[in-house]
């Protein structure tokens, strides 16, 4: 169990791995929907109100509440940025990207059959692309660590299973970092209590999109239906330099290593999300919304490792690199669950909220055979998750003055780290009755523990960790015309 447990825990909080595990389906199964500029003005909280075209990737059922032609574009700029604390020293990176969040064009008519079904009034198709997911940031982390090395872990791991062809181990092995005893028959490193400088960088780059085809229908104004085919794809590159250094000169062979590592990673799935917006009363709407599991096939992994190691004296220095890694594996991502309510003041604005229930413990690779430990890990280290989003809006003339919030509690299990994410945002739109101007910014933030590595022969996972801050910036300006 002690080994399931160190395996789980250094797979889950460890941003860099290059092989699939439980913080890949994480990542590919989380969605912070971004869309046009009043949808995240207000927090994401459409599911009940509609009518924008955001809402076809969170309630389909928002399309039908369209009684015009629109047309949508968004451009945005993020800026992810994480602050570490790591033995006692900060530090902080960041990381800038330009993007589309959202793009679509909404097509409404009247139902053809009106005479034979008068309360069935219109139908609408959409479709276009949302932003579900901003993968680019950048953390840096650097202290003086008195207890163990990076080394340390490879050592253990060595000893306890061996060494494998192109496997962490292998390569320090290579680099001789570390060394095997035949005296004894166990493997050593020149390092083993620390007192080493420990460095280490992490570049991420990437996006979720999502290509959405959607069709809705109104009946008699008092119901709204909608259905949305939906064809997420992504790109995640990640690039870390990790750096070790014996800057007190405690050792009189070991003088520094540096381990770099990159891994791509790409994907294409499908899903459908069913939704359902009934209004009882003029002032009130309630929304309901299924989303099933998005089937990934054939997610495509590509990965590298080079080590380059430096010594003071008899040891020649080194570099060594693995061969590079690709392999392709399936991901079913769980389904998701949304209720909403939205309170309308007549001209005046609104207020609503969503309510999304989603369970990352029941991600999947595949097949199954080759993914038995990790869907294990999935199961044993992710709980379901509660997200709440609250928007509201206030008309003023051509002028709509917007803001929300958000919040989702931690995905993890076991009380491994907190994760919780919060987000405010605020915006201003102007619209007339062909055109439309919004602006939104959004901030988020959450606090993660980090472990560069883990040690098999002490539960005191502190020793090596790093607690991250991590926020990010969105600034979005949305075009919309009518027609």
């Amino acid at each position: 169990m002690k080994r399931i447990n160190l395996l789980m825990i250094a797979t889950l909080l460890s941003i860099t791995s290059l092989a699939q595990n439980a913080a890949d389906a994480l990542r590919y199964s989380s969605v912070s929907y971004t869309g046009t500029a009043r949808f995240a003005s207000m927090g994401g909280a459409f599911g009940a109100l509609g009518g924008d075209f955001s809402t076809l990737s969170v309630n389909p059922a928002g399309i039908a509440v369209y009684k015009t032609s629109e047309a949508v574009f968004t451009p945005a700029l993020y800026r992810g940025k994480t602050e570490s604390s790591f033995f006692g020293k900060m530090g902080e990176d960041e990381k800038y990207n330009f993007n589309i969040a959202s793009a679509g064009v909404i097509l409404t008519g009247d139902i053809p059959n009106r005479l034979e079904q008068p309360d069935w009034r219109n139908v609408q198709f959409g479709f276009g692309i949302n932003r579900l997911a901003n993968y680019n940031n950048r953390m840096m982390l650097n202290g003086f660590n008195t207890g163990s090395s990076l080394l340390t872990s490879y050592v253990e791991y060595a000893n306890a299973f061996g060494v494998f062809e192109d496997s962490p181990e292998e390569l320090a092995y290579r680099a001789d970092l570390i060394y095997y005893d035949s005296t004894d028959g166990l493997y050593h490193n020149d390092m083993p209590h620390g007192g080493i400088d420990q460095m280490k960088s992490i570049t991420t780059e990437g996006y979720m999109n999502e290509i959405v085809l959607s069709a809705g229908a109104n009946y008699n104004d008092k119901v709204y239906v909608g259905l949305t085919l939906g064809i997420p794809y992504f790109n995640y590159y990640e690039s870390s330099t990790y750096t070790e250094t014996d800057i007190e000169h405690r050792n009189e062979f070991f003088k520094s290593f540096t381990l770099r590592e990159d891994l791509e990673t790409s994907g294409t799935g499908i899903n459908a999300k069913l939704g359902v917006i009934a209004r009882p009363v003029n002032w009130l709407r309630i929304g309901v919304a299924y989303h099933t599991p998005t089937f990934y096939t054939s997610i495509k992994d590509t990965w590298s490792s080079t080590i380059d190691s430096y010594f003071d004296k008899e040891i020649t220095d080194k570099h060594v690199s693995s061969r590079i890694g690709q392999y392709e594996y399936d991901l079913t991502t769980p389904s998701k669950l949304i209720g909403s309510v939205a309170f309308l003041f007549g001209n005046m604005g609104s207020i609503s909220a969503d309510y999304q229930f989603v369970d990352y413990g029941n991600a999947r690779f595949r097949p199954t055979a080759d993914f038995m430990d990790v869907n294990n890990d999935i199961s044993y280290s992710y709980r379901s998750q509660n997200i709440i989003r609250i928007g509201g809006e206030y008309r003023y003339g051509a002028f709509n003055f917007r803001g929300g919030f958000g919040y989702a509690d931690s995905p993890y299990d076991h009380k491994i780290n907190d994760g919780a994410k919060i987000s405010y945002s605020a915006g201003i739109g102007f619209r007339d009755q062909y055109y439309f101007i919004d602006f939104a910014w959004v901030h988020s933030q959450q606090t993660q523990d980090y472990y560069p590595y883990t040690l098999m022969n002490t539960t005191d996972y502190a020793v090596t960790k790093s607690v991250n801050d991590i926020s990010s910036e969105t600034f979005l300006l949305t075009f919309g015309f009518k027609f």
